[in-house]
């Protein structure tokens, strides 16, 4: 069979939006011998909205993760078994742990605190509070929680592959695109008309701002007559936790009219 050659022209861009919060539980400092739980738990929850107040990233709800770790029977022991800590994180639906404790060196307090990567169990950042008494943990707890704010990890919610069905004109065009963590993608067109089926695919490019998704491909010679490019720009709707979104489409590359599609996660 001979081989058709495509030139793919890619749409460049220079600023990409492709990320999303990261889901990080805060666990209630380990008080030690040095102040009573109830203390560290007051000192937690300060530390942890200040979290919330940021707006970067989702914070998981406490009562929710308590319950389960009170189920669990989990120790701070076990913060260093790695298989129980993947455990504990995929169980109360987060992507990263903040856990910390106190310790009293001589005339300085102490609070250690790091973040850990669930899917790995290793530190992605650490940082320590040095405090002379206990009273200055509440002018330093703001400083202190932004640091771990600016090294909040962030994930692209679109690498993968997604796939949606467009008809129109009795044609059923199936669209396959696979979005890199860059700002690339692949895209395979199928399309089903008068029996016969036919297929293109090629390299386009893709952002998001979060708010409008675009995406752009120009095909050379395309086998599909009413597809020879693709330059969707439309506010998206993602739903299912991460694994569906709508957005509108023009059917065919010289349509002037839009339509509603849902994009499924594969």
């Amino acid at each position: 069979m001979k081989k058709t050659v495509f030139i793919f022209i890619l749409s460049i861009v220079s600023v990409l939006y492709l990320q999303a919060q990261s889901s990080i539980a805060v666990i209630d400092f380990d008080s030690g011998n040095y102040c009573t739980v109830q203390k560290a738990a007051i000192m937690t929850d300060l530390f942890r909205n200040e979290l919330i107040r940021s707006g970067k990233a989702d914070i998981v709800d406490r009562k929710n993760m308590d319950k389960i770790i009170a189920e669990m029977k989990f120790q701070m022991s076990d913060w260093v078994n790695p298989v129980k800590v993947k455990q504990i994180g995929q169980m109360i639906g987060a992507d990263h742990l903040i856990t910390g404790n106190f310790d009293i060196l001589g005339n300085n307090i102490y609070l250690v605190v790091q973040m850990l990567d669930i899917e790995t169990s290793k530190s992605v950042y650490s940082s320590k509070m040095v405090m002379s008494y206990w009273e200055e943990y509440d002018r330093k707890v703001k400083s202190f929680a932004e640091e771990f704010i600016k090294q909040f990890p962030t994930k692209n919610i679109f690498t993968g592959t997604w796939s949606t069905n467009i008809s129109h004109d009795n044609i059923i065009d199936t669209y396959t695109i696979t979005f890199t963590d860059t700002n690339r993608c692949n895209i395979k067109i199928s399309s089903f008309a008068n029996n016969s089926e036919t297929n293109e695919e090629g390299q386009g490019t893709y952002t998001y701002d979060g708010n409008i998704l675009k995406i752009t491909l120009i095909l050379r010679n395309s086998k599909i007559p009413h597809i020879n490019n693709i330059q969707w720009a439309s506010v998206i709707s993602i739903a299912g936790g991460n694994s569906s979104f709508n957005m509108l489409v023009k059917p065919t590359s010289k349509s002037t009219n839009q339509v509603r599609v849902t994009f499924i996660k594969e």
